[in-house]
C-alpha cells in the first residue's frame, strides 16, 4: 500500500468537501485515515495448519464478525460469517476458519465475491466433502445513504455435498440458524 498516495487522496477529498485543513480537528486526519485503511486491509496471514480428519460430519464456525469495505462506496459492511465444511482427509485448526474469511479482506470486496472466495479457498486447501458459507451483512451504503435500511443482506455459497445433498445442506443451515 502506498500511504503517501492515500494521504494525498484524503486531503483532496477533504478539500473537495470544503473542509478547512488548518482547523485543528483535521490535523493528522489524512494520515489517520490512510493508516486506518491500511489496518483494515491487512489481515493476519493464515498458515492453514491441518490435522488428520476426524469422523466429524460437519465443522462450523458460527457468528464470526468481520468488517469489509464495499468497492462501490468504500463504506464498511459489518458481516456475520458462518463457515462450515465436512472433512475428507484433513481438518483445519479451528481459528483458521476465521482466517479463511479474513484473508480475502485485503481489498474492498463485494459480499457475493467474499462468500464465493471463502468457499473456493476451503475447497482448494482442504478437498472437503462439502463446504458451506453464509454471510449476513449490514452495509454502510444501504444504512447511511440511499434507502437507509438497516436490514441484512444474506449471501450463501455451497459446494460439494452441502450443495448437492438436501439433508446435509439442511443440517448446515439448521446449525447456522437464522443469520
Amino acid at each position: 500500500m502506498n500511504l503517501d498516495k492515500m494521504e494525498s487522496g484524503v486531503k483532496l477529498l477533504l478539500e473537495g468537501m470544503g473542509a478547512d485543513l488548518q482547523d485543528p480537528n483535521y490535523e493528522g486526519t489524512p494520515q489517520r485515515v490512510a493508516r486506518m485503511y491500511q489496518e483494515m486491509l491487512t489481515p493476519q496471514k493464515n498458515n492453514w495448519k491441518t490435522f488428520p480428519a476426524t469422523d466429524s460430519d460437519l465443522i462450523v464456525l458460527r457468528g464470526h464478525k468481520v468488517v469489509a469495505l464495499c468497492p462501490h462506496h468504500l463504506l464498511p459492511a459489518v458481516i456475520t460469517c458462518h463457515v462450515g465444511y465436512i472433512p475428507n482427509k484433513k481438518t483445519l485448526g479451528l481459528s483458521k476458519l476465521a482466517r479463511a474469511v479474513e484473508e480475502h479482506l485485503r481489498m474492498p470486496i463485494l459480499q457475493e465475491d467474499l462468500a464465493e472466495a471463502v468457499a473456493h479457498t476451503l475447497e482448494e486447501r482442504l478437498d472437503p466433502k462439502g463446504t458451506g458459507v453464509v454471510l449476513a451483512g449490514r452495509h454502510g451504503c444501504m444504512t447511511f445513504r440511499g434507502v437507509e435500511s438497516d436490514g441484512d443482506v444474506v449471501i450463501s455459497a455451497m459446494k460439494g455435498v452441502l450443495l448437492l445433498n438436501p439433508t446435509a445442506r439442511g443440517e448446515f443451515l439448521q446449525i447456522v440458524g437464522r443469520p
